[in-house]
């Protein structure tokens, strides 16, 4: 390549200056640098100015990024992360309360069957006791009506009669005040109706006849401890039976000796 002369650059220089291309800075000679160190100059500034919109743009980047949510707290992380319930195990905690009711009902005694003694046991409890006392010791037991234990009603009452049943349904009054009832013979006089101050209520509107019957039978057997044959037992229970106890109450019928 052949070098160009420089007092050619000079001229040249000189030329453009006079034809109004170029400006005349004074730089005579040494202009040749001019131009690089202008060239160098705007290269620079368009570097800088290149450099800060590349700055701008990674801030305006910066301020567009959201911001990191906050971690999550333990009992979230463990709710997502535990095991889930099978489908499958919601029919079968549906169907647990109706299994265990099965259950319980399945594996509890049966019932105590109903008997003409517990049947008339639960009358004396409800109608009698009030007067006569739970134990049947009446007045000797600070109760109001006659004393019916240690085989007191069975020496007013001999037998286990109509007059018994009676007495049970209609009461002082039914008999008549001032009346007999029971054995006339009975050892330390009979007993007269009302003469006691406390009569005997009537309980024939309120017990149906198997229960009049259960209840006499409870009061001589039990409380007066009445000694009968298991033949005996035998013939009352048919008789309760035939008065409609067991089928009326639900129980399988029985004296329960």
């Amino acid at each position: 390549m052949t070098e160009v002369p420089e007092y050619l650059l000079e001229r040249s220089r000189q030329r453009r200056i006079a034809l109004g291309v170029l400006e005349d800075d004074g730089s005579g000679e040494g202009g040749a640098a001019a131009p690089a160190a202008a060239a160098s100059a705007e290269a620079a500034a368009a570097g800088s100015s290149q450099a800060q919109m590349i700055a701008a743009a990674k801030e305006a980047a910066l301020l567009e990024v959201e911001p990191e949510p906050p971690a999550d707290q333990e009992w979230v992380l463990a709710a997502q992360t535990r095991h889930r319930i099978p489908i499958w195990v919601l029919p079968v905690l549906f169907c647990l309360p109706l299994w265990a009711f099965v259950y319980v009902k399945l594996t509890e005694p049966p019932p105590e069957p109903i008997t003409a003694i517990n049947e008339g046991a639960a009358t004396y409890a409800v109608r009698c006791a009030s007067c006569h006392v739970g134990d049947g010791s009446g007045s000797d037991g600070g109760g109001v009506g006659r004393p019916l234990w240690n085989g007191e009603v069975l020496l007013t009452f001999p037998s286990l009669d109509d007059a018994f049943i009676e007495w049970i349904a209609v009461g002082s009054e039914g008999i008549g005040l001032g009346q007999p009832y029971g054995d006339p013979n009975r050892p330390g006089g009979a007993h007269i109706s009302g003469d006691t101050g406390s009569n005997m209520p009537a309980f024939g509107e309120v017990l149906n006849d198997h229960q009049l019957y259960s209840v006499a039978r409870y009061v001589r057997e039990v409380i007066g401890g009445e000694d009968i044959s298991d033949e005996a037992v035998a013939e009352r229970d048919a008789e309760w039976e035939d008065r409609g106890g067991g089928a009326v109450t639900g129980g399988s019928g029985g004296g329960g000796h």
